[in-house]
């Protein structure tokens, strides 16, 4: 909220470094409250129910990014300013921080009556110990990888979309943006579905692999086409539905509920990481492209062919962990209703072992050298995320 508020201010200054300020406390605040939301989601609906519950979150923002895409230039133009967008996103942001603190208030209520050996084993059960983050599986940094790959794609699409389809497609400004509203259209009625589907069929690694092959198919025909862009962004839109919902529920079955948060942490940082680095790389592409005014329908075409190439990436990555599942992990993230137990119950020991090593006074002793890999890897991408940011503000 105080993000937006900053945001909202800085359209009056015309402030460009005042804004960056805002959208940096905007940044800080989006990412913490997503992962905390689906942590306490994943942590009262382990198992069944579990896709459902964060469907229904997933559909909620949906919504919420439908609206405001949608809205913002008709807002603009019904108030003659373009700063009015923003302050709506800010009232809205402002009704969001008081249910929180309802939501705050009634769980103190309920902390009160609840007995305290319950809170205590509770509080046991939830107890993070950094150290396990080294003992965190091969196939949860796949999920990582696809984070940065898959989820930078569509963040950094979704941040394009709407000038894309005006320059390629040669429409109004509010024709695009209500065209580019259509990439999160889908979420909307598909995300609830797919929960339920995702918790009797499973099938995870499956709508994983069909939406990175949908998200290049998306980009094929919007690129490289003429076809109305409806089509292309409605094909993204699927994509969209898909991946998100198949990556957290899968990355809640694999791993035990005391590092959950870290681990959704982890997922959320290496997707904006990846955002923030493919959202450079699109700019530089951008800029390399066609800058006559009547050639503007190929500005993009280096762009959407690094989106090609960004796409097949992913797409290898989901099939790895399609298989990886299916011969490692007895194909739990596969398994529908029917098979879920058995197949949890065949890599239970596998999911609990960690914490039995962390316990250990030789903990060291079974931290494999690859371990460290993983942790290496992202925190050099986030060093180099910050550095091209900060360049591309020099």
């Amino acid at each position: 909220m105080f993000g937006n508020l900053i945001i909202s201010i800085s359209t009056h200054s015309r402030s460009f470094p005042v804004m960056v300020v805002g959208r940096i406390f905007y940044g800080l605040g989006s990412g913490t409250i997503t992962v905390v939301q689906e942590t306490i989601l994943g942590s009262w609906f382990k198992g069944k129910g579990l896709a459902l519950t964060i469907a229904i979150q997933i559909t909620t923002s949906r919504i919420a990014s439908f609206l405001s895409m949608g809205t913002a230039i008709p807002i603009s133009d019904r108030f003659g300013f373009y700063g009015a967008a923003f302050w709506a996103n800010f009232v809205v942001c402002a009704i969001s921080f008081a249910i929180n603190i309802v939501y705050m208030l009634a769980m103190r209520r309920i902390r009160r009556s609840t007995p305290e050996s319950m809170v205590t084993r509770l509080r046991s059960k939830h107890r993070f110990n950094p150290r396990l983050v080294l003992f965190f599986f091969g196939i949860y940094w796949m999920f990582i990888v696809e984070s940065f790959t898959l989820g930078g794609g569509w963040n950094s699409f979704l941040h394009i979309n709407s000038e894309l389809v005006k320059l390629r497609f040669d429409v109004s400004d509010g024709v695009a943006a209500w065209s580019a509203s259509v990439s999160q259209i889908m979420p909307i009625f598909l995300v609830p579905f797919l929960g339920w589907f995702f918790d009797r069929y499973g099938m995870r690694t499956d709508m994983l692999v069909m939406s990175t092959t949908l998200f290049t198919i998306s980009i094929v025909l919007l690129g490289f086409t003429m076809v109305t862009p409806i089509i292309g962004l409605v094909i993204f839109s699927v994509s969209l539905a898909l991946g998100p919902l198949a990556e957290i529920t899968a990355i809640s079955l694999i791993l035990p509920s005391s590092s959950l948060g870290t681990g959704l942490g982890i997922y959320k940082s290496a997707m904006n990481v990846g955002s923030t680095i493919v959202d450079i790389v699109v700019g530089v592409l951008q800029d390399r492209g066609s800058r006559l005014l009547e050639d503007s329908e190929h500005s993009y075409d280096y762009v959407m062919a690094f989106f090609v190439v960004w796409g097949v990436l992913s797409t290898i990555v989901a099939t790895t962990i399609f298989f990886v599942d299916r011969h490692k992990w007895s194909s739990l993230l596969r398994s529908n209703i029917h098979d879920r137990n058995e197949a949890y119950h065949a890599v239970k020991e596998k999911i609990n072992r960690p914490l039995l090593y962390v316990s250990s006074p030789n903990w060291r002793e079974y931290v494999q050298t690859w371990s460290y890999m993983p942790l290496v890897i992202l925190s050099a991408l986030l060093v180099t995320s910050l550095v091209l940011f900060a360049n591309k503000l020099a």
